[in-house]
Formats: structure tokens, sequence, C-alpha cells
């Protein structure tokens, strides 16, 4: 019977998200009808941005916020890609582990004055979302160096290393809600297979464990990485996130650089990222030249990190380094 009830919630649930994604590509269709209405699609840039809020006529007003306190008074504040010279890498880095993307390393680097953070998303083997990078690295939590795939229980079970908390994407955006002035960046991986319809179905099912948890709020404080435009287009749709940014994780001729940089300038993306073995003083030129904002991946070298900024970067991705380490003066 229990096998019955199971069959039929699963149907329940893939039927609301079928028709969650049927929506949004209708609303898509006649909202997204040209270049210049994918454009206004991006809501909550810069300050100062001449784009208007995707979809900004169907939404109705925010609700009163309630009579019960906020877990902090700190408000959420308007993003701006100034304030942020470095994004904590899969949450940070702790006792020389990396790819934790645990509660720990979120709170650690909170404390050290990180408000931007990136994060790794999968699904474990019976489909929850995840905090992990991959399964091709135990992290401690299996014997052996064997790739596997873990079930959801036995993911949240069992600490990494021994010793750092796992978390779900529910326990993620639960956490988010007691630090409303950070932001993440969200890496969703599985970049061979990211087109418009996996990225529509995957940000549908973000949006609908934020609500699940009655964390709305938090998705104003998610930024979607992008790997290509046909993602892009996905991820717009939702129109809940204050940006965007174009994650480079290979490597690039000149001209399909050259595009993706003409790319973001189009489309309103401010900033991209991109791994530190594929930068150079010409691909920085070449996203100067568009006036879009270049990170660099993963930098944990304090004088490596000085020489980037020196030449352009806007900032780096690192385990370990603060704004403060990137102040003092080089050796």
């Amino acid at each position: 019977m229990s096998k019955r009830k199971g069959s039929r919630q699963r149907k329940r649930n893939n039927f609301r998200k079928a028709l969650l994604v049927c929506e949004i590509i209708l609303i898509g269709l006649v909202l997204l009808g040209g270049s210049s209405l994918t454009r206004s699609a991006l809501a909550r840039q810069e300050k100062n941005s001449e784009y208007p809020q995707v979809m900004e006529a169907a939404e109705t007003p925010e609700p009163e916020p309630s009579a019960a306190p906020e877990p902090t008074s700190v408000p959420t504040p308007e993003f701006s890609w100034d304030n942020y010279k470095v994004i904590a890498h899969a949450l940070g880095g702790l006792d020389g582990m990396t790819y934790l993307n645990s509660k720990e390393s979120f709170v650690k680097y909170y404390e050290k004055g990180f408000r931007l953070f990136e994060v790794d998303l999968t699904k474990t083997s019976d489909g929850m979302w995840v905090c992990r990078h991959s399964w091709n690295s135990s992290l401690g939590q299996w014997e052996g160096d064997k790739k596997q795939v873990l079930s959801a229980e036995t993911f949240l079970s069992t600490p990494l290393y021994g010793k750092y908390t796992p978390m779900s994407l529910k326990e993620l955006f639960l956490l988010l809600k007691d630090y409303p002035d950070a932001f993440i960046l969200l890496d969703s991986k599985q970049y061979s297979v990211r087109n418009y319809q996996r990225t529509l179905e995957d940000y549908s099912e973000y949006v609908e464990i934020a609500k699940a948890v009655g964390a709305e709020r938090v998705l104003g404080q998610l930024i979607p990485e992008i790997y290509n435009e046909a993602m892009f287009s996905g991820a717009v749709l939702m129109g809940e996130f204050p940006t965007y940014m174009y994650s480079l994780w290979q490597k690039y001729s000149v001209k399909e650089l050259k595009t993706i940089a003409r790319f973001c300038k189009e489309k309103g993306i401010p900033a991209a990222t991109i791994n530190e073995k594929y930068w150079s003083e010409k691909v920085q030129k070449i996203f100067d030249d568009q006036g879009i904002l270049l990170y660099i991946y993963t930098v944990n070298d304090r004088d490596k990190a000085g020489t980037l900024l020196e030449k352009g970067a806007a900032g780096i991705c690192t385990d370990y380094l603060t704004e403060q380490d990137l102040q003092q003066p080089s050796s």
C-alpha cells in the first residue's frame, strides 16, 4: 500500500512540475519574443541599471512582512559587483580541505567577512538537490576512491571527513534566511547537457524548494552561473535573481571569447569567470573592451591574486584568501 501511495505522490509531483514548466514556457514565448525583450528580463541588476525587471507587468505586489521578527535585522542589499573582490569557492575551504560545500564552511567564511559565495549543486541517487561538487571523490563519505552516488539519507547523515556538515539545497536556503546579506553563485555543473529545457526544469525545482520551506526571499540572494546562451534563456525566465555570471569552464578560441563577451554585453550579464590556467592579458582585454568584469578561479596564492588584480581582474574565486589578505603588500 505504501508503494502505491509513493507512486501516486511522485506522479502528482511530476504533474505539478510539468505544469509549472509549461506555464513558464508560455509566459516566456509572450514576453521574450525579441532580443530587446530578452534584455529586459534581467531583474535587480546594478543600482543604476536601465533594464526593466523581467515580467514586471505580471508581478503582484510583495506581501506585507509578517509580524514575526526576522532572524537578523541586516537587510538584503542591492547587489553590485563593485562590492566583491573575493568569492568563497565551494563555500570555502577548511583545515586544508576544499570542495566541502559544508555548513561550517559558509559560517566560517561569513565570519571572515565574505558576502559572496559559490556553491556546487548535484543530485543524490534518489533525486534530491544537494550541495556537492560531484560524486567522483568521496570527501570521506565512503571508503576507497571509486565514484559513488549516495542517497539523500546517506549523504546528509554522513559528515564530510568525519566532521563537516553536508547540506541539501533546502538546508542551504534555510541557512540563507539567517544571513540575508549573503549572495550565492549557483554552479549546477553538467555542462555538456546544459540547454534551455534542462535549465528551465532545474531552476523551476530550485524555486519550488524555496517556496516549500518558506524561503522565497532567498531567491533574491541567488546568482545563476551561465555556461552557454541557451542556459541564459532558461534561467532568465524565472525572473527572481539579482544578476548573472557567465562561467568560462573550458578552453575557448579568441573568436569564441569575443562572441561570449559580446553576448554578455548584449544581454546585460555584467561579469564572467575564467579558470586561472586559461586567463591571459589578451583574454582580459577581450572582456574589458565590452565592459565585462572578469573573475579568476581558483586562486589561493596571495601574490598571484595581487598580480591578477593589477592586470585588470575584477576579483578572484578562492578557497582561503580574504579581502584583508589582498590588501597586504606582496612579498
